[in-house]
């Protein structure tokens, strides 16, 4: 069986090695063809995105050109540019046939979101937004039993953020080195809402299983003067008949114990997840102002097989389902929050969330 032919297109985003490196699981169905870094840029700046995000696990053919590289026989394009690239470099992939893996977020403006999907809908070929929490068993439990009523109607669901200070750590590059990155420039779409709201975003949306009404939001630049980016958001989304509340933080050094979520307050109980405990826990007991009751039910996770390569890789030979998170049609849904949320930042007002699949 002739392996499918890789094309990684993009160095800038901090996920690239972790995505390549998933697909470098499977050397008997794949091969990676090289490897380009995306117009505009310097010199300087392609030789630090090569030292900061070249996979580790392969040794790399790195292209001048990208338009060069995709011209290769290529049947699957990873793009791990800036998000505010995206559009862009989607719709050429698209248009020639190339299967199109992009790291998330799909976009923070809708209209960057509607030319992704116009291209994929013109295309043979498949649009796929890869959000590395679809592969987190804890979540994926969660899902599980919001789904299946265990704490009855949905009311409310939460996410926030990890203990983090940014993609990058503040005392290992220079403001001046930090101020030519794109996560920290406002129009490449950089900053706290399009990294950590984007997960609130996603899993409010997948867990409620509904699209977003209206989004109110706030941000605040607090530990970055170099940047015009905001390093805190905070997001209170209208689902309807449920609410997602969201953090998205560069700003924080520490959670104590509160946990990540998503914690998912339903009619009947309460489901709390955290990125980092692998368990489950349910409560049913309702005892007002005491501390939390031990839980009814603890459901211990393990990792999964399931990832992304995987998932691509089934899907595209087998004619395996993708993950919902993963699709376009789901991304979509997630994108009219995070540009809702975003315009919100700006605007000081409630902002309606644009119907998705409406083409202006």
């Amino acid at each position: 069986m002739k392996k499918l032919r890789i094309a990684l297109i993009g160095l800038e985003h901090v996920h690239t090695q972790g995505l390549t490196n998933d697909f470098l699981r499977y050397p008997d169905l794949v091969e990676f063809v090289g490897m380009a870094d995306v117009p505009p840029y310097t010199k300087e700046e392609l030789e630090k995105h090569v030292e900061m995000h070249h996979p580790k696990k392969i040794e790399l053919k790195l292209w001048d050109d990208y338009k060069e590289l995709l011209k290769q026989d290529i049947d699957i394009a990873l793009i791990c540019t800036s998000i505010g690239k995206h559009a862009a470099i989607v719709e050429e992939t698209l248009a020639m046939g190339i299967h199109t893996v992009v790291e998330k977020p799909m976009a923070l403006k809708m209209e960057d979101a509607r030319r992704m999907y116009r291209a994929y809908k013109k295309s043979t070929a498949q649009l796929i937004i890869n959000w590395p929490i679809a592969w987190f068993p804890g979540f994926r439990k969660v899902k599980e039993l919001a789904d299946s009523g265990a704490v009855g109607e949905i009311h409310r669901v939460q996410y926030r953020s990890p203990s983090t200070r940014g993609p990058y750590p503040l005392n290992k590059y220079t403001p001046e080195e930090m101020s030519q990155m794109w996560w920290y420039k406002h129009e490449e779409g950089g900053g706290s809402i399009g990294d950590y709201a984007g997960y609130g975003c996603a899993l409010t949306a997948w867990i409620t299983g509904k699209k977003a009404k209206r989004v109110s939001g706030f941000s605040k630049n607090f530990f970055l003067p170099f940047s015009d980016v905001e390093d805190y958001s905070v997001f209170t989304i209208d689902f309807g008949d449920s609410i997602g509340l969201i953090e998205g933080s560069w700003s924080t050094m520490s959670n104590g114990q509160i946990p990540t979520g998503p914690v998912v307050y339903g009619s009947e109980g309460v489901i709390v997840a955290d990125r980092f405990n692998p368990a489950v826990k349910v409560y049913k007991t309702y005892i007002p102002y005491v501390p939390t009751p031990d839980p009814e039910e603890v459901y211990e996770t393990t990792p999964i097989e399931d990832n992304i390569a995987l998932n691509v890789l089934n899907f595209l030979l087998k004619g395996e389902p993708l993950h919902e998170m993963v699709t376009p049609e789901f991304n979509m849904r997630a994108a009219a929050i995070m540009d809702a949320g975003r315009r919100s930042c700006e605007s000081g007002q409630i902002e309606n969330a644009e119907e998705p699949f409406q083409m202006h």
